[in-house]
């Protein structure tokens, strides 16, 4: 499909990232993030149980440079086994 991109960079990507409820899970979710890209300037993160307490919601927002940033978190995100969905 082609046509115009649907993010325009530089943008404030807001990362969603769920998983099994752990004290340093909020830590894990950064460095992953830091990991895939290198240079991506992080903001606060947000962390809220789930109303059962057994997962954990990350919410961020990631300064992305380019396509390949956004791509590249994403796949780390999806092939960590603690993180069980990410948005």
């Amino acid at each position: 499909m082609d046509g115009p991109p649907l993010v325009t960079y530089p943008t404030d990507y807001p990362l969603k990232v769920i998983g099994s409820a752990a004290d340093d899970f909020a830590t894990h979710v950064r460095s992953l993030v830091l990991r895939a890209a290198p240079g991506v300037v992080l903001g606060e993160s947000t962390v809220r149980p789930s109303s059962g307490g057994k997962y954990l919601s990350v919410s961020m927002d990631a300064r992305l440079e380019s396509e390949e940033q956004r791509r590249a978190i994403h796949e780390a995100l999806a092939a960590d086994p603690r993180v069980v969905y990410s948005l």
